[in-house]
């Protein structure tokens, strides 16, 4: 008759512990964002209609750009028309 499975020992333990973790130095209280540079890309997460989506799409592929200079030209025109932010 076969054996069964037979379990694995457990690994041992150390026999000489750390006594002190090595101390970490403390990091500094964090800035909020105070500078972001202009060319930096960010993700634009905002809900349209299908329609809207669709439209950038297909303005994309006829023109061969991408949605997100279609978007930097959107916000130019509407600036010129309302006024810079």
């Amino acid at each position: 008759m076969a054996k069964g499975l037979q379990i694995a020992e457990p690994p041992r333990r150390r026999s000489e512990a750390t006594e002190q973790a090595p101390e970490m130095p403390k990091a500094g209280r964090g800035e909020k964002f105070t500078q972001v540079a202009e060319d930096e890309k960010v993700q634009f997460n905002k809900r349209v209609t299908r329609g809207v989506a669709d439209g950038y799409e297909m303005l994309a592929i006829r023109t061969r750009r991408k949605v997100p200079e279609l978007l930097a030209e959107a916000l130019e025109l509407l600036e010129k028309r309302h006024g810079k932010v």
